[in-house]
């Protein structure tokens, strides 16, 4: 049976204990619309993007999934601006996956692409 955990450190903390630990990577780009609130004074939905991490771990047999957003991209942004947020969230998921290491959990390193 799947075990959604929220946290990563949870993770972290069940590997220190654990014989058999591995985790595979999903990247995903997830459109949303952030709706603004009427008295703000851009009044319209704004097309948004958030890069968004899914890690499948087995930890002594049993399976956990964590749900990981690393940054928020909007869609009226320059390119410029969409490749620091792309490299904000590749930054962030690097450190993660030390952490991962370092708690001796094997994983694949992939990162988000345009």
């Amino acid at each position: 049976m799947e075990k959604l955990t929220t946290r990563l450190e949870e993770i972290l903390e069940k590997a220190k204990t654990a014989d058999k630990k591995s985790c595979k990577v999903t990247l995903f780009k997830q459109p949303v619309k952030y709706l603004v609130h009427p008295e703000a004074e851009i009044t319209e939905e704004m097309e948004a993007y958030l890069f968004t991490a899914d890690f499948d771990f087995d930890i002594d047999g049993k399976h956990y999934v964590v749900r990981k957003v690393y940054a928020t991209e909007f869609a009226t942004e320059s390119f410029e601006a969409k490749l620091a947020t792309r490299n904000l969230a590749n930054a962030r998921l690097k450190d993660d996956y030390k952490r991962l290491k370092d708690a001796g959990i094997e994983v694949e390193e992939k990162y988000f692409e345009e």
